[in-house]
């Protein structure tokens, strides 16, 4: 007997069936696009996959503090696998989602793990495999977990094998914090040019007061730091450093003195080399300030028993490991509200799970550090600049279907680095220059789309990694912008933040597969450009810039319309000119108050920049 809501974890029709519909669609997928949890449970009475579907969500609403009686309504996608060609292929996953009273959403995944302690029915349709999380982020388990990460990293990615450098240590940071290894006094030190191994520490300062250095508390801090005076983060992080037996950690708010201008702007000039030169990254990726701490449980709920016909299963239930760990240039404004709340939308739960990563100032922790270890909601997360790998063993699909594997732009931009330093034959200079100017654009286009507390750090916040581009791509930086491609980077336009008709996706360049650029012209020139910091070099603050351009010039009238589109409403600009109108791409917001606001029916005066030919994906 079929059941409306598991269809008895059946696919839409048997796998391997052949009917001229069923090759046409190929969508084996059951999917219940809404059910309330009063049916889900008097289903459960009658079907025994309900009952196994209820057992499990229960448990984890347990787990995670949900009443049932906040359920407004959930749904169901099962993915089942086209044919059995296609098995290791397709994404077979089975996820429920439920929408709670308060408008926050819950995802449960089920799954079977990898034990061969975990029978799954053969009368079943495809199950899911995957690992099962440490039940402790601090756990004995996770801390095996995170060694042998490292230790994968230091044997194979340090050069000349890898991306990710020495283990060895460095020349020390200005200051630092001694975790006390030995006698558990916490205090800062300045090694003065002394050579030494480090671990940094990535977070979210918060909108709750924390501790920092500053002139009148320097001498103090220097003596002893007091365990009750730490945010949680920190506390969890100086024991970790501990942990892995190591004596110093820098921590941004402790080791640059906060209310001396003169310090922090010679400190956060460094800051590449801080986080290049690291052995380590330890990310808060889950806490959105101080008081979250590093840590964090992570079980999940198991379910087992017999079938009707006398199979043993065991299913594990838990909320759904979410991957989406990048936030693209695309964001949508309403995602980005205070990082404490919840996203008003579905399918960026970088907001929800991962504040850490939508700041600004993180961005470039991320990219500089040869290893991050992130300890995330749902579990731990280990990036460096040559793989990436986690407890479920998924994150490398970056949130997407398990068919290949994709990289993050930490592992492109080590990449393209590692490319401008090889000694190619020239055929291939203009295609690494051109590789690395997208890359440039994408990543400018993912910052654009993070939060900064004060509009000023713009420049600042990404100046170490303008600084490391520099020193490989020796071209002239102004202020994100770069003087060999200006003509290009000056071709972006404004949704929500910047985007530029250029970006490159997860797409790795390898020896004898450079990516030729398609035919384009310049019309106009850079007659100048010139741009005067205000910090103490070109990759901090600027005082004032300077543009000139020369080129043919069009006179129009700036119209503005509004038009839906699968019911989103959308501002689209045009110029009418005598015969002709043109749909306008703005590079900021023209409906914006202020001095800049640009209203419609205003001449304006349209500057022919270039011919690009772009390919679209079908």
């Amino acid at each position: 007997m079929v059941c409306v809501i598991c269809n008895r974890f059946q696919g839409r029709w048997k796998i391997g069936s052949s009917t001229e519909s069923q090759k046409r669609h190929g969508n084996r997928s059951h999917i219940v696009p809404r059910f309330t949890w009063d049916e889900m449970q008097a289903s459960a009475k009658s079907c025994y996959c309900c009952s196994i579907l209820e057992s499990g969500c229960r448990g984890c609403f347990d787990q995670h503090g949900i009443k049932e009686s906040d359920i407004l309504h959930g749904s169901l996608t099962f993915f089942y696998p086209r044919s059995t060609d296609t098995v290791d292929e397709d994404d077979a996953g089975k996820e429920i989602v439920f929408l709670l009273a308060d408008g926050r959403r819950f995802e449960v995944e089920l799954f079977a793990s990898e034990s061969d302690d975990c029978p799954i029915p053969d009368s079943w349709d495809y199950i899911p495999v995957s690992r099962r999380t440490s039940p402790r982020t601090d756990s004995t388990i996770a801390l095996a977990a995170i060694k042998a990460w490292i230790g994968e990293c230091i044997t194979t990615h340090h050069p000349p094998e890898g991306l990710c450098g020495s283990s060895k240590g460095s020349y020390l940071p200005t200051r630092v914090v001694d975790v006390g290894l030995e006698d558990r006094t916490v205090k800062l030190v300045e090694p003065k040019g002394a050579n030494g191994t480090y671990i940094c520490l990535s977070h979210c300062w918060g909108h709750s007061e924390i501790i920092t250095t500053t002139k009148s508390t320097f001498e103090e801090r220097k003596r002893s730091i007091a365990w009750e005076e730490l945010s949680n983060t920190f506390r969890d992080a100086i024991s970790l450093t501990r942990t892995l037996g190591f004596k110093y950690i820098w921590i941004d708010s402790l080791c640059i003195v906060q209310d001396d201008s003169r310090d922090w702007e010679t400190e956060s000039a460094t800051m590449a080399s801080v986080y290049r030169n690291s052995y380590l990254t330890i990310a808060a990726t889950r806490s959105a300030n101080g008081h979250g701490g590093l840590f964090s449980r992570t079980e999940d709920f198991e379910v087992f028993g017999k079938t009707p016909d006398g199979e043993d299963y065991f299913l594990c239930f838990r909320e759904r490991i979410d991957h989406h760990i990048e936030v693209v240039g695309s964001t949508d404004s309403t995602m980005l509200d205070e990082i404490e709340t919840t996203p008003k939308a579905s399918g960026h739960s970088t907001m929800a799970y991962h504040p850490l990563l939508t700041r600004a100032w993180v961005y470039q922790e991320r990219m500089l550090s040869p290893r991050v270890l992130h300890f995330g909601q749902y579990e731990i997360f280990f990036e460096c600049r040559s793989a990436i790998q986690c407890e479920c063993g998924s994150i490398q699909f970056h949130g997407s279907t398990g068919v290949s594997p994709r990289s993050l732009v930490k592992i492109e931009y080590a990449n393209i680095l590692g490319l401008y330093g090889e000694d190619y034959e020239k055929q291939y200079q203009a295609e690494i220059q051109y590789q690395g100017a997208r890359l440039w654009r994408t990543m400018i286009c993912s910052y654009g789309a993070l939060l900064l507390t004060k509009s000023k750090d713009r420049l600042p916040a990404i100046g170490g990694l303008a600084k490391e581009m520099a020193d490989v791509r020796k071209s002239r930086y102004l202020a994100g912008l770069w003087e060999d491609t200006l003509n290009d980077d000056l071709l972006w336009t404004i949704r929500t933040t910047s985007n530029y008709w250029d970006e490159i996706l997860f797409s790795v360049v390898e020896e004898d597969s450079f990516e030729e650029r398609l035919p384009y012209k310049h019309f106009s020139m850079i007659e100048k450009c010139e741009v005067s910091w205000s910090a103490i070099d070109e990759f901090g603050s600027i005082a004032h810039g300077s543009l000139k351009i020369s080129g043919l010039v069009a006179k129009g009238i700036l119209e503005r319309e509004v038009e839906i589109h699968n019911d989103t409403e959308s501002i689209v600009h045009y110029v009418s000119f005598p015969n002709t109108r043109l749909a306008m791409k703005t590079d900021y917001l023209l409906d914006h108050e202020g001095p800049s606001q640009t209203s419609p029916m205003t001449s304006v005066f349209c500057l022919r920049m270039s011919l690009i030919q772009e390919v679209y994906a079908l």
